[in-house]
């Protein structure tokens, strides 16, 4: 059984309205895990763990946490609830 130009041209069509647009919806989904990512990476880099941060009182912790996540938030380009 071989396909004919009709049915190749089916597959064409399915592929340019259904597959292509995935693509690009994939690629998008990709980068923005990559982007969560590396700000998990530099949160947990930013010294969070240091010696001054665990000798701060409860509520500094929290403050401080609190700005360094607005500021990852910002820089994301997301707007974080209330």
């Amino acid at each position: 059984m071989s396909l004919t130009s009709v049915d190749l041209q089916e597959i064409r069509t399915i592929f340019k309205e259904e597959i292509k647009p995935l693509k690009g919806e994939v690629e998008a989904l990709r980068n923005d895990i990559k982007d969560i990512y590396d700000m998990i990476s530099d949160l947990q880099k930013s010294g969070i763990h240091d010696k001054h941060f665990t000798k701060l009182t409860l509520e500094e912790q929290l403050l401080a946490l609190n700005s360094k996540l607005l500021a990852a938030a910002k820089q994301a380009g997301i707007t974080l609830p209330r």
